[in-house]
């Protein structure tokens, strides 16, 4: 039998991790851009790709400098020797040496985190402590394990051990200790919590999220500000105007961060990822899935499909300890019981709010009257369940598909309809 390459998954070809770790760097820029948007903000604008992987400004003018780098987390952590930590300390002492005094902190940004088995030369976090409590490496001998690593840096990428010393003393390690899509699924969770974001579908959230990673990727992929029309402007200095629009495409501050929002807000809006609903395979785990797939296809606000998610995972485990506790057969007789109470009153929500196409925030206030109307009437034994285990039956319920929040439509995550 002949097979096409279309048809088979290639395995050799590194070039699909190679954009994981560049979408972890843009989601991480993603969660510095939201950031904008509090109140207390120290930040006033977020640069991607511009001497650094991401340069924050402060509201007083300084800058922080960030290095992300990414590595799988069953490799080893980072040690301070490792040739990528030692290329980041150089860079950072490049910028110090280019800018003086306007850095006043430099990140290393990982999703893995940071030797620490022994307190040596090797472990980073134990270098840098020794030498911002000394304040630099000055009267130590060269064989000295705090100045030999400054001068292994120094030699390795033609640096001054002055600088070296000094991006070392502002240098804030920050070890997530996590796989690769843990930044996107942070930024999702802060997109939630932005503003009143989490009161809109689980999709939208979802929308303005990849958008945002969009934006970012564009702001480092050097990307011209402005209008197209703008780099053709009669001026004196075309070689400088067209690098004052790159300058431009590279930061983002928080009116272009409220903008995309509202851009990523209207259904009808005009652009491409809005459509994509393109979800990264490590965020699909089995069970939860088709219980997201319907919720988001109701409308169900995303802090809401957050909840439902977790009672579901609530009565998964009240169900465990009657399993323990008594036996299988009556766990699984409570749990039948609580399930047919719920898809009971599951019916009658959909029945008193269905009007055709998504209903699924009507249809979850319903439930939730119902629900707390039966826990507070002491009519059928609940098993101590409470109306957020009842809340958590009904996802169950959704995975088994014996509840819709929507009109029925062929899944994309199952099989199941």
């Amino acid at each position: 039998m002949t097979f096409e390459p279309g048809d088979v998954l290639g395995t050799v070809d590194p070039g699909d991790d190679v954009q994981r770790r560049f979408r972890y760097q843009h989601a991480y820029a993603a969660i510095q851009c939201l950031k904008l948007l509090e109140t207390d903000s120290e930040f006033v604008a977020v640069y991607c790709e511009n001497h650094e992987d991401v340069l924050l400004r402060r509201r007083s003018g300084k800058y922080v400098g960030v290095q992300v780098k990414t590595r799988q987390f069953n490799g080893d952590p980072f040690k301070a020797n490792d040739a990528a930590v030692m290329r980041s300390v150089a860079r950072f002492a490049a910028l110090e040496k280019d800018f003086p005094n306007q850095f006043d902190a430099f990140h290393f940004v990982t999703n893995h985190g940071f030797w620490s088995d022994v307190q040596d030369q090797r472990c980073l976090s134990f270098v840098i402590a020794r030498i911002r409590d000394r304040g630099g490496v000055k009267g130590l001998a060269k064989t000295n394990v705090l100045r030999a690593y400054a001068l292994a840096v120094c030699k390795k990428h033609d640096c001054e051990e002055a600088h070296v010393t000094s991006a070392l003393c502002k240098l804030v390690l920050v070890g997530f200790g996590s796989d690769l899509e843990r930044s996107y699924r942070d930024l999702r969770d802060v997109v939630a919590a932005t503003g009143d974001l989490g009161s809109h579908s689980h999709a939208t959230v979802g929308r303005i999220a990849d958008n945002l990673v969009f934006h970012t990727y564009k702001a480092s992929s050097l990307t011209l500000g402005g209008e197209v029309s703008d780099l053709y402007a009669l001026v004196r200095d075309f070689d400088e105007h067209r690098q004052a629009l790159l300058l431009a495409g590279k930061t983002i501050t928080a009116e272009r961060v409220e903008a995309l929002i509202a851009d990523s807000l209207a259904e009808t809006a005009e652009n491409l990822l809005i459509s994509a609903r393109l979800v990264p395979e490590d965020l699909l785990p089995p069970g939860v899935d088709v219980l997201t797939e319907k919720l988001e296809r109701g409308g169900l606000q995303a802090t809401r499909v957050d909840k439902v998610r977790d009672f579901k995972a609530s009565m998964e485990s009240l169900y465990l300890r009657w399993r323990y506790k008594h036996s299988l057969d009556e766990a699984n007789r409570r749990l039948t019981h609580l399930k047919m109470l719920v898809e009971d009153d599951c019916v009658e929500a959909q029945i008193a709010v269905q009007n055709g196409g998504a209903y699924a925030p009507a249809m979850y206030t319903s439930l939730r009257e119902r629900l707390a109307a039966r826990v507070a009437g002491n009519g059928h034994p609940l098993f101590g369940a409470t109306e957020e285990h009842l809340v958590g039956a009904a996802g169950i319920l959704t995975e088994e598909c014996r509840v819709w929040w929507s009109e029925r439509f062929e899944l994309r995550s199952g099989s199941m309809s």
